[in-house]
């Protein structure tokens, strides 16, 4: 038996060497990949050339380094990329701003609604003046007719002519400002429609523009 746990013992002793083995060797292996990349990054120098031509093993940011002046249309070409970017970082900001000012006045769908309602209401009061006048007006026009048929031949009294005249163009007058209240209050209409659209993105949960805008480079 004594010699059973001897044997045992030495296989033990043969098994964590081995151990010990592979660790060492899967170590060194690590510790030579790491070295090998590093030396491996420290040869990707970069080149550059100096004022008179020649190639400099350096960084490009080495004052040393010569950098050709820029052609006017390449100047004016940098300068108008840098007068687009400043443009459009003002136009989203400025687009920011006025989408928070929006969801600060109408929080809900609520007060948007009815705000479009104040809005087309003082229209509608309008067209039905006008449309009152208008009433007026057809009625003045079918008495004059029928005051006109008592000439057949079309040989009016001068001041029924004028009359007549008269309230044709009162008429003509009357139905252009329905047709400009109409077209008013379907531009008022739109106007609510394009603010309900962007609103409604700005009611979702996160509550606001998510956007950022992208500064351009001082």
């Amino acid at each position: 038996m004594k010699e059973g746990w001897v044997q045992a013992i030495d296989v033990g002793r043969r098994t964590a060497a081995v151990a010990r083995v592979v660790v060492v060797s899967a170590l060194i292996a690590t510790a030579f990949g790491a070295t090998a990349a590093t030396e491996a990054e420290a040869t990707k120098i970069q080149k550059c050339k100096d004022a008179n031509g020649n190639p400099l093993a350096t960084d490009k940011s080495d004052p040393r380094c010569f950098n050709a002046p820029l052609t006017p249309d390449q100047q004016a070409a940098v300068e108008d990329q840098k007068r687009r970017a400043e443009e459009a970082y003002r136009a989203c900001k400025t687009e920011q701003r006025g989408l928070q000012t929006l969801l600060s006045r109408y929080p809900d769908k609520q007060r948007h609604d009815a705000a479009r309602r104040g809005a087309l209401a003082q229209i509608e009061t309008s067209m039905a003046a006008s449309q009152k006048r208008m009433a007026q007006l057809l009625e003045s026009r079918k008495r004059y007719l029928e005051e006109a048929e008592f000439y057949p031949s079309g040989n009016l009294p001068a001041k029924l002519r004028r009359d007549i005249d008269g309230n044709s163009a009162l008429i003509a007058a009357q139905a252009q400002a329905i047709e400009s209240q109409k077209e008013d209050a379907a531009r008022k209409n739109a106007f609510y429609d394009e603010e309900l659209s962007k609103l409604k993105k700005l009611w979702l949960p996160q509550r606001g523009d998510t956007r950022t805008c992208v500064a351009p480079p001082s």
